[in-house]
């Protein structure tokens, strides 16, 4: 059979997906505040320990603090402004309902990790491919790949990692090249992928099945690398496999 035999069955095909997508995003759902992680980032993974990042909301400011370097928690030390959990920027673009937290690990050997949880609302312009703002800026992705995460008493866990090349200026001026690495996976209520299409279709499937929008999270952990090395996905495994646990919710 030819190939324009199978077209009318593929217009029909694409005008199902495209009114279920419709129909998807354009219902109003009954929103549940369901999830399958707790909006909460432990104070230690393992021998790393953690501390809360703070940013100040001062428009002409906008600096960063560890919040275990203040005395005061809601005020910024330098220009008086506000403090709060997520950037100015990110504070004006994000829906208000949206929950982001960050905080930043050391280990007892100097080595140092980003982790940021983003949690949605009842609006899915909350999480969006992370892809989209990670470029620019002098920085690029270099490479992408999913790992598989053992996690004791359960499936492995799929995380997708960003290679990143980022350049920069120093003090006095000078163009540095540096490597380094975002590794990221979205959790829903029973869910988990690495990929943002299966998690849009989980999302589409929650609306059109059954009624309801679940938050979704997306939780993130960033890093430096050697360029011409994979031994950091070891770090990531092991930091991942003592971080996860602790960060789900329980099902009793």
């Amino acid at each position: 059979m030819e190939t324009r035999d199978f077209q009318p069955f593929l217009i029909v095909l694409g005008l199902m997906a495209l009114a279920s997508l419709a129909l998807a995003f354009t219902v109003d759902p009954t929103m549940t505040d369901e999830s399958g992680i707790n909006p909460a980032l432990p104070d230690r993974v393992g021998e790393w320990r953690g501390a809360d990042v703070l940013y100040c909301q001062n428009p002409e400011h906008q600096a960063t603090y560890l919040a275990r370097d203040l005395e005061d928690l809601s005020t910024c030390p330098d220009c008086g402004g506000e403090l709060a959990t997520m950037s100015l920027i990110e504070k004006q673009i994000l829906p208000a309902d949206t929950i982001v937290l960050k905080k930043q690990y050391t280990s007892p050997l100097g080595g140092r990790v980003i982790v940021s949880l983003v949690m949605s609302g009842k609006e899915r312009a909350s999480i969006h491919r992370p892809e989209h703002c990670l470029t620019g800026g002098g920085s690029q992705i270099v490479g992408s790949h999913v790992i598989e995460v053992p996690i004791q008493h359960r499936n492995d866990l799929g995380v997708k990692i960003l290679d990143m090349l980022n350049k920069g200026r120093t003090s006095d001026g000078r163009t540095v090249s540096y490597a380094s690495y975002y590794a990221y996976w979205f959790v829903g209520k029973d869910r988990e992928t690495p990929s943002h299409a299966a998690r849009m279709f989980w999302m589409a499937a929650d609306r059109i099945l059954f009624n309801k929008s679940h938050r979704w999270s997306y939780i993130s952990v960033s890093g430096s690398r050697q360029a011409d090395s994979d031994a950091y996905e070891q770090e990531i495994k092991e930091f991942i496999a003592d971080l996860y646990p602790q960060m789900l919710r329980s099902k009793s």
